[in-house]
């Protein structure tokens, strides 16, 4: 049987957002809370030494925010154009999960207590589109990330690191796995 490999992370972009006040729709039909947040500025930069030249920042973006009924997790759908410093837009998009503990809500209400947060209290998988170009191969794959809320004296942004998801080639292996030999 063929050693199958576990999959790998590369750095590749630090993104940095910042929020706008909100918009709170209220409880939807399944009893999700639903705030949609614009996305007032930020940028989406490569990590030094990442193969793909992004520097980019966001032209146009929101989040929407779902809170699960028993406001232990927040579901993230943040949909954004970037704009990279030679004029190519991008769209950038990503799913993930907020666990809402103490100091996550101490920043959402402005709390004079609220404290930057750790990175892994927000999780994502990233996916971006583009045309032809240099950033074209974005679309051919899956980056994660992972989260923290940096607190300022007005407010606060959301930095995520993100990382290319890499896997070695498919192997065949013997068992219900294995891969079709036809």
């Amino acid at each position: 049987m063929a050693q199958s490999s576990s999959p790998s992370l590369e750095p590749a972009f630090l993104a940095r957002l910042y929020p706008a006040p909100d918009f709170k729709i209220g409880s939807t039909s399944n009893g999700e809370i639903l705030n949609v947040v614009p996305i007032s500025s930020g940028t989406v930069i490569s990590e030094p030494g990442f193969g793909i030249p992004l520097d980019a920042e966001i032209a146009f973006g929101s989040d929407y925010v779902r809170i699960n009924p028993s406001q232990s997790h927040a579901r993230i759908h943040v949909n954004a154009i970037l704009k990279n410093k030679d004029g190519t837009l991008v769209t950038y998009s990503y799913r993930g999960v907020i666990k809402m503990d103490a100091a996550f809500l101490a920043i959402l209400s402005g709390s004079p207590d609220a404290k930057t947060t750790t990175f892994g209290n927000a999780v994502s998988h990233v996916t971006f589109q583009a045309g032809l170009g240099p950033l074209k191969e974005l679309e051919d794959n899956l980056f994660v990330g992972s989260a923290r809320f940096v607190v300022e004296d007005k407010g606060f942004f959301i930095e995520t690191k993100q990382c290319l998801r890499y896997t070695e080639p498919f192997e065949a292996q013997d068992g219900p796995v294995a891969a079709s030999k036809e």
